[in-house]
C-alpha cells in the first residue's frame, strides 16, 4: 500500500503543481492584451502550498480517524479458544 500512494503521490503531485505553475499570463499592449508564455508566478506557489497543506492535513486527519478506531478495536477482548477435551 505504501508503494501505491507514493506512486500516486508521484504522478498526480507534479501534475498539479505543472497545472497551476503554466496558466498563461496576458500581457497588456497599447493594441489590446496578449497572450503571453506562462510564466510562474509567486501566486501559483502559494495554491500549489495551500493544496499540499490541505492534502496534508485530510491524511493527518485520516490517520487519527484509522488510529483511534484501531485502539476501539483492541480493546475489545480476544475470543478465547475452546480446547477439545480428551
Amino acid at each position: 500500500m505504501n508503494t501505491l500512494y507514493r506512486t500516486t503521490g508521484g504522478v498526480v503531485g507534479p501534475t498539479m503543481a505543472s497545472a497551476l505553475l503554466a496558466e498563461p499570463r496576458v500581457i497588456r499592449t497599447p493594441r489590446g492584451p496578449v497572450p503571453g508564455p506562462p510564466l510562474p508566478n509567486a501566486t501559483a506557489f502559494n495554491y500549489i502550498f495551500l493544496t499540499a497543506l490541505g492534502i496534508s492535513l485530510l491524511g493527518v486527519l485520516v490517520t487519527l480517524i484509522v488510529t483511534s478506531r484501531a485502539v476501539e478495536i483492541e480493546a475489545y477482548e480476544p475470543v478465547k479458544e475452546a480446547t477439545a477435551a480428551v
